[in-house]
């Protein structure tokens, strides 16, 4: 197996510093040893290995199942604030324009209600933290836990990714919707 050294330096007072060198693999290992994420969750069996793997499968499909979320509540948005004579015409009439920049969001005046964009953002705000967290977890280099997750994300776009197709923003769908 092979490892690279990596020093960092902490600093104990103003005048001395003190080095840590631990090493860290800098490729994918199946191994069940190994601390995944915080310093508390130590894995050192092969059921914290298979719990790590199924929490890792978790947040691949919750990451998968927020984003269809959050496709599916801006398309009911959007359903909600669009007028029956969206189809007419391609260009943007100039009273859809006057709503769009952010003054009008803080003002009140957008024509998506700003307890919507709350949501959004709050659904975002969890959405990007499982991201980061997935991330953090492959970079662990074990194999296990990579697989996991990029069984999680095939999992959960089987499961949830029909929505893209069905209410994705922005489609053709959303405009015949309100055509019909």
């Amino acid at each position: 197996m092979a490892t690279t050294p990596h020093v960092h330096p902490t600093t104990v007072s103003s005048d001395a510093a003190v080095s840590h060198t631990h090493m860290h693999t800098m490729i994918f290992y199946f191994g069940r040893s190994m601390t995944l994420l915080f310093a508390s969750w130590d894995i050192t069996s092969t059921e914290g290995l298979v719990g790590a793997i199924f929490a890792m499968l978790f947040l691949s499909i919750l990451y998968e199942a927020l984003k269809s979320l959050r496709e599916y509540l801006m398309h009911l948005a959007l359903k909600n604030i669009r007028k029956p004579n969206c189809c007419a015409d391609s260009k943007p009439s100039p009273e859809s324009k006057k709503g769009s920049n952010w003054r009008s969001v803080f003002l009140g005046k957008s024509k998506l209600p700003l307890f919507i964009h709350v949501i959004q953002s709050i659904l975002q705000v969890i959405q990007i933290s499982i991201a980061y967290l997935l991330m953090l977890a492959i970079m662990t280099f074990n194999g296990w836990i990579f697989l996991s997750v990029v069984f999680g994300a095939g999992v959960g776009f089987l499961a949830f990714g029909w929505t893209k197709f069905l209410y994705g923003v922005g489609s053709t769908q959303d405009c015949n919707d309100c055509c019909n």
